[in-house]
């Protein structure tokens, strides 16, 4: 402020003894608390002084571990990295995970590579290292599974028969129009994997409707049906694993009526049935002698069954084959036990392809099954969502509906329909998320919803079956 004398004084001057003094104090003050904190004993491993009187250098010394598991690419080889960029696309494409050494049924699947198809199997923690005397095969190591992008991989857990999903994704990402999912011990019984609707050599998808023996649904029929009867088995009375037990007798969910049909186009799931040890739950293995076998459908009727729409039918990830067009319904859910992973599979991927106007299909015995020793008790402990919940998700999914107009957001919508349920748990959600953005990342292109479509394209007499723009159709 100006003065007379022209000078410049600070408005606080008159008060300078004041403030002095207690700047004074309050330097004391911090001076005793820094000597106290200097007398205070540095917490272990921290690295830090917590002294207010000097600094000091950061010493960079390890102060946390971190376990290897924590490191996405621990052991990740420049081999591993190549390998990646370098595999060869193909259309047709084998897909395994296994935790055993090879055996006669996954060295056959590679003799399969001189017909042009592709294969991979998919490792795991505790399996072998080296895949390396079968032939042809794509072994995607623990290492070289850490090496790829896709984000399922956050989600998929070690130790789980779900890291098959990695194998999908894999073999869509390099070309796949065809998936063969199936299994390390159902062994080809000769070197082909037929696949309805393509030529001999399942090379060529072949134009034109198809051949098919269809059941007959009638009024007052549960909403599943028991496909395996109609195929004349050794055994005597069978069903699949994961048909609900509910129906398993005496409520007519099998021996319906069959008769010639024709599709107008390859069914997008196509089941094969196993001989030998067939792929039945623990609940037939305790009570019913094994060996059994298929000797087909009746004579005189086309050897494939399409299942008819809004009727529903477990199959399994042992030998089935996927169209390009049913890629999104490959997920395996992970939260729960893999003996119910892919019966969950089915019945949510049934229940969405009728939305595309397709179905699924149940072929003559392919394969057969060198099933491994198994713990019935302990299958029948693994097994217990799918005596417990089968019913119960068959039933949700008969009344579920959906106004969405993409597949994308029905399958989103269907996934946390089947959390909030207590179907899965929200790691599937999550998976589930991850998957179709993996999907739609590595170019797949999701089917256009088609409801009122008629895939049935005629009998046997040439008279079209069912009405234009109905949701059901008459079967």
């Amino acid at each position: 402020k100006p003065q007379e004398s022209g000078e410049l004084s600070h408005p606080l001057a008159p008060h300078s003894p004041c403030i002095a003094m207690a700047l004074l104090a309050f330097a004391r003050v911090v001076v005793a608390l820094s000597v106290a904190a200097a007398a205070l004993p540095v917490p272990a491993g921290s690295g830090k002084s917590v002294s207010g009187v000097s600094g000091s250098r950061f010493s960079g010394d390890v102060i946390r571990d971190v376990p290897r598991e924590m490191l996405a690419f621990a052991g990740t080889r420049r081999s591993d990295l190549k390998a990646t960029r370098d595999t060869k696309h193909c259309e047709r494409w084998i897909v395994v995970t296994s935790i055993f050494q090879p055996s006669p049924a996954t060295r056959m699947l590679g003799e399969m590579t001189r017909q042009g198809w592709c294969y991979v199997v998919v490792a795991d923690m505790n399996g072998p290292s080296e895949y390396d005397d079968v032939e042809g095969v794509i072994y995607l190591t623990v290492e070289r599974q850490r090496a790829l992008h896709f984000q399922i991989m956050d989600h998929t857990p070690w130790r789980h028969f779900g890291r098959k999903n990695i194998g999908f994704l894999f073999a869509i990402a390099h070309g796949a129009k065809v998936i063969y999912d199936t299994d390390d011990d159902n062994r080809l019984k000769v070197h082909q994997i037929p696949i309805l609707g393509f030529d001999k050599a399942s090379e060529v998808r072949l134009p034109g409707p198809v051949n098919v023996t269809r059941p007959a649904v009638t009024p007052g029929k549960p909403p599943v049906f028991n496909a395996y009867p109609s195929f004349n088995p050794t055994c005597g009375h069978i069903w699949p694993r994961g048909f609900p037990l509910d129906h398993v007798v005496g409520h007519g969910a099998e021996n319906w009526t069959l008769s010639h049909g024709m599709l107008d186009r390859p069914p997008a799931v196509q089941q094969f049935l196993a001989d030998q040890d067939p792929d039945v739950d623990a609940v037939f293995r305790l009570t019913r002698q094994l060996p059994c076998s298929f000797d087909g459908l009746p004579a005189g009727l086309p050897e494939v069954m399409a299942i008819p729409q809004q009727v529903f039918l477990p199959y399994n990830a042992q030998a089935t084959v996927h169209l390009h067009e049913a890629f999104w319904g490959l997920l395996l859910p992970v939260t729960v036990h893999g003996r119910v992973s892919d019966i969950w599979r089915a019945y949510l991927t049934q229940k969405l392809l009728w939305d595309i106007g397709q179905v699924i299909s149940f072929a003559p015995a392919h394969v057969v099954h060198d099933r491994v020793a198994h713990d019935y008790l302990k299958d029948f402990q693994s097994e217990g969502d799918l005596y417990l919940k089968s019913a119960a998700i068959v039933g949700f999914l008969a009344k579920w509906t959906s106004d969405a107009p993409t597949l994308v957001e029905r399958l989103e919508q269907l996934w946390a329909a089947l959390y909030s349920r207590g179907f899965v748990e929200e790691g599937d959600l999550r998976l589930a998320q991850a998957w179709i953005r993996d999907l739609l990342a590595i170019g797949y292109e999701f089917p256009d919803l088609q409801l009122g479509k008629i895939m049935w394209a005629s009998d046997s007499d040439g008279v079209r079956r069912g009405t234009a723009g109905s949701e059901k159709p008459e079967l």
